[in-house]
């Protein structure tokens, strides 16, 4: 079967979970019917403020090494599988919001599986994974980490902020509250994921690991994606099948729903949406690896983060390394030839300071 089939029959995929998604999206909560533009434009004003060059690095701060709880669930061949687990030590950028915030207890602990080869030196990847698909089995066979860690890999997935067990609800899904229709707890929880990814880094170097880098699809992409921009000392980055515009997508997909347009009859633009997103964008900061150490995957036939994200993340990038595979947001098509790819290019980089 030719690609092109391939990735149409994903296209329809991603159409049907269109579908699924929105109702998991407002199943925590639709978006106040009475919050009208200067409501927004408050939010904006607070999230704004971590835009200007004095606090924008401020806004990512580098957190301290968290003392994290290493558990031994595993043995593997010459390695072990360790379940990890520390508090996320989190502010709300917004402390007027921290309150709200810290009544989701349990998104208050960070958790996260790794797969560690015996001695010192090898090369790690930190997976990020997708919204919803936030628990570690269904990662396992999403980024084949077997795979990856036959390769001579670590490998290291992370929950993101409110999935998995950080979910408020016990859930299948998780994703409902992160990023969800709250624009105040959403742009926390971005700003709490570089955070949270940050101190693993943070650990995983104290472990004198060789190369360390970030890969993420959709969701766990747009946070790979910030992540290039504000973490100084990673070693490469691969952004799959992501999302550059939180604005974009949300508007994107609610062209005909009526949401959408009882947003618009209360004064809600795109143009407001983007000022309201924009403080964590990764098209707003330039990335601080060069393009060499970047490496963007996307789907032909993607319908959930279309392709033209995908172009602009490259060209933000300068054009770095990229991968099509066919196939959607959903179903990839040919995954190995794929995982393939990611390792050969980790392997081929030099050592930071090399």
């Amino acid at each position: 079967m030719s690609e092109r089939i391939l990735s149409r029959v994903a296209g329809e995929t991603d159409a049907v979970a269109l579908h699924l998604m929105e109702k998991l999206w407002l199943s925590a909560g639709g978006p106040h019917k009475d919050a009208d533009r200067s409501e927004q434009e408050e939010f904006v004003k607070v999230y704004g403020r971590g835009l200007s060059p004095v606090t924008q690095e401020a806004f990512f701060p580098c957190p301290d090494q968290p003392h994290v709880t290493v558990k031994n669930i595993g043995r593997l061949r010459r390695g072990r599988r360790e379940r990890l687990s520390w508090p996320s030590a989190y502010r709300t950028w917004d402390p007027e919001y921290q309150g709200e915030f810290d009544d989701y207890e349990r998104n208050g602990t960070v958790f996260a599986e790794g797969m560690f080869h015996e001695g010192y030196g090898h090369d790690t990847v930190v997976c990020l994974h997708t919204w919803t698909t936030g628990y570690f089995r269904l990662q396992r066979e999403v980024y084949m980490v077997d795979r990856l860690y036959r390769s001579g890999l670590n490998v290291v997935l992370l929950m993101l902020p409110f999935h998995g067990p950080r979910n408020p609800r016990s859930s299948l899904f998780g994703g409902q509250f992160f990023p969800g229709t709250s624009p105040q707890r959403t742009n926390e929880a971005f700003r709490q994921s570089i955070w949270d990814v940050r101190s693993l880094l943070t650990w995983l170097r104290s472990e004198r690991c060789g190369k360390l880098g970030v890969m993420g699809m959709s969701l766990g992409g747009y946070v790979t994606a910030l992540l290039a921009s504000t973490e100084p000392d990673l070693d490469y980055a691969i952004s799959m099948i992501p999302m550059v515009s939180m604005a974009d997508l949300l508007w994107e997909h609610g062209a005909n729903n009526p949401i959408r347009k009882e947003a618009e009859q209360r004064g809600i633009t795109l143009d407001l949406t983007r000022s309201l997103y924009r403080v964590h964008s990764p098209l707003e900061r330039p990335p601080l690896l060069p393009p060499e150490r970047l490496m963007v995957v996307a789907g032909r036939g993607d319908r959930i983060c279309s392709p033209d994200h995908v172009e602009q993340l490259w060209e933000h990038w300068g054009r770095p390394a990229r991968h099509w595979f066919p196939g959607g947001h959903i179903i990839h098509f040919k995954r190995r030839r794929l995982f393939d790819e990611v390792t050969r290019f980790i392997a081929g980089l030099p050592a930071h300071n090399g």
